[in-house]
């Protein structure tokens, strides 16, 4: 069995009697925090499976009434992100995504025609980037982009109308 790294993004912090659970269930390799105000457990979690770890690690913090929010996957990124990631400079990013410069067809923005930031979504990015910039640049985590959008949706499907027409997708 490998061990993955990777971080969940809870709705509060534990309590210690939380923390007492989770060590006697065997949490020995989270590691509980703060991170910009947020709360956080850090894994270095055995697994077959990244997969495997992450749904291992979701379902012993829901035992002891934790709510995971997020799995951290890096997969939203800024046009500046995108910039550092690639060394080249914003702007020149930007004409990427306009189409002012390089061969066009640049991934649409993850929120297109909202105010304020516009993301991306750098696994939509990478290909691109690999394809017309010819750069090796290293690609989001399949697996933890899939987990985050798991976990969300685990939140949010008691409030949704025929959910099985959604969740039916996943298998087609």
């Amino acid at each position: 069995m490998a061990t993955h790294v990777f971080t969940v993004v809870l709705d509060r912090r534990p309590t210690g009697d939380q923390l007492d659970q989770l060590y006697e269930a065997g949490f020995d390799d989270a590691a509980f925090g703060v991170e910009r105000g947020t709360p956080v457990a850090d894994f270095d979690r055995e697994g077959r499976t990244l997969a495997d770890a992450v749904a291992s690690a979701v379902r012993g913090l829901e035992a002891v009434g934790l709510v995971p929010v997020r799995v951290v996957d890096n997969d939203l990124v800024t046009l500046a992100d995108i910039a550092d990631r690639i060394h080249q400079s914003r702007e020149s990013v930007r004409r990427y995504a306009t189409g002012d410069r390089g061969a066009g067809d640049f991934p649409p923005p993850f929120n297109p025609g909202r105010d304020g930031t516009v993301f991306y979504r750098w696994s939509e990015v990478v290909p691109w980037i690999r394809d017309n910039l010819h750069l090796d640049v290293v690609d989001s985590n399949p697996a933890l982009v899939l987990a985050n959008l798991v976990v969300q949706a685990r939140r949010l499907v008691r409030q949704v109308d025929d959910v099985k027409a959604l969740t039916n997708l996943l298998v087609a």
